[in-house]
């Protein structure tokens, strides 16, 4: 039997993901309405109102959908280096950085999942990438013209880097300067007794806080002093799947809706980082960081859906996590069959329609979401509650069966196949080589 050389599968990936590719382009030269990308407009005006407005930034209505501002100021100064451009080349770059990045995380994943270096992981990384286009949080970051994949990228290249490299947390400290979110894995970094990495993250964000005051202090001012707490749309929407926006809808945004959503996300938290560094020090790096990631998509006041791209190292988890090949495909094919931007008959006000035209969709928009002034999410029943929070609930699931399988089992992995080895994995593997050197010697 003649074995397929890693090139030729290199090449059949590379044709696989340019197909995937090919197909998002003819559909968006198909549907004009798959390519308004409002948030890079609002991205392109802050950086305009950074040098024309800057204290007026966070005043500002953005864009054509009139929508505020609510990164950083961090964030505004480096939107400004490039505001300069047209709206049309903001669409494309950013649109060709979304989608060449999707390859470079999966093939760092790989490496977190202890894939070797090379073609047969880089062609892995081109397939999971085609895949990867086509779910829904990848296709609707796309979708707005989010910068999510770039935020992706920094704390997945980050994690990464071997731990003696002494640069390790700046990839972090930089995501969470441009946006808050990926600040929960300073604490991950730190309790995986990655001490350095995680000083590293903290003053590379304090830095980018810094530069804000001095550039731009009015705005900073603005935004620290409790512009973060205000939220631009409607926190109770179908799209915020976090566990503040499941709380709201199922409370009509009650006034006890607040205290309940303290309570779940300190409870969750604790859970979900107890977790996912149990599986760092296990020797699991890629599930802690997926753990750590729905941890923080969990407890943040405000996840819409296209923050889910972390998605992509979950299906690079589910593909390399089990050892049983079954397990493998069943795990890539929940991942893809829960999370995958299906043709669905949406009808206008959201929920299924026989009638409505098939165009790809999230799953999520089977549960009515317009209508009712905006707040049709209150009289959600049945089967409805399910599906219009099922992110949500997918999340509680994995962190609750990633936190029992570790606990049921006590095999650790080979730090050194991961290629990102912690201070407690390196000196266990430091102890297993000395201990071969002096079996070598006798």
């Amino acid at each position: 039997m003649t074995r397929i050389r890693p090139a030729t599968w290199l090449i059949a990936a590379v044709a696989l993901f340019l197909l995937a590719v090919a197909g998002y382009a003819l559909l968006v030269h198909a549907s004009s309405q798959y390519w308004t990308q409002i948030d890079t407009a609002v991205y392109r005006d802050s950086g305009i109102a950074v040098r024309n407005q800057p204290a007026m930034l966070y005043a500002l209505e953005l864009g054509p959908a009139k929508l505020p501002f609510t990164y950083t100021p961090f964030a505004a100064l480096l939107f400004a280096g490039g505001s300069g451009a047209s709206f049309a080349t903001w669409q494309v770059g950013l649109a060709a950085l979304t989608i060449g990045l999707l390859p470079l995380v999966a093939y760092l994943s790989l490496g977190l999942a202890g894939r070797p270096a090379g073609l047969a992981r880089a062609a892995a990384a081109f397939a999971i990438a085609a895949v990867g286009l086509w779910l829904e949080p990848v296709a609707m970051t796309l979708f707005f013209g989010q910068i999510n994949l770039v935020l992706l990228a920094l704390v997945v290249g980050d994690l990464a880097l071997p731990d003696r490299i002494k640069g390790k947390g700046i990839g972090i400290g930089l995501a969470a300067g441009i946006k808050l979110t990926p600040l929960i894995f300073i604490p991950y970094l730190l309790l995986t007794r990655r001490v350095r990495a995680a000083a590293v993250s903290a003053l590379t964000f304090a830095v980018t806080v810094g530069l804000g005051f001095a550039l731009l202090p009015h705005a900073s001012a603005v935004y620290w002093g409790g512009k973060i707490t205000r939220p631009g749309r409607k926190p109770f929407h179908l799209d915020n799947q976090s566990l503040n926006g499941v709380i709201l809808r199922l409370t009509s945004a009650g006034p006890d809706a607040h205290a309940y959503w303290l309570v779940a996300a300190v409870v969750v938290g604790i859970a979900g980082l107890a977790t996912s560094i149990l599986a760092s020090r296990r020797g699991h790096e890629l599930l802690g960081l997926v753990a750590c990631a729905a941890t923080g998509l969990l407890v943040s006041p405000v996840t819409w859906s296209h923050h889910y791209v972390y998605v992509v190292p979950a299906l690079v988890l589910a593909l390399c996590g089990p050892r049983r090949l079954g397990y493998r495909i069943f795990g890539a094919a929940l991942v893809v069959g829960l999370f995958g931007w299906w043709p669905l008959p949406i009808g206008n006000q959201g929920g299924y329609d026989p009638k409505a035209q098939l165009l790809p969709r999230g799953l999520l928009l089977l549960a009515p979401n317009r209508g009712n002034k905006g707040a049709v999410e209150f009289t959600w029943r049945g089967l409805e509650l399910i599906v219009g929070n099922y992110y949500v609930l997918t999340l509680l699931v994995f962190i609750a069966a990633a936190a029992s399988a570790l606990l049921l089992t006590r095999r650790r992995v080979d730090p050194a196949a991961t290629g990102v080895v912690g201070p407690a994995a390196a000196a266990t593997t430091g102890r297993a080589a000395r201990r071969r050197r002096a079996l070598a010697g006798r």
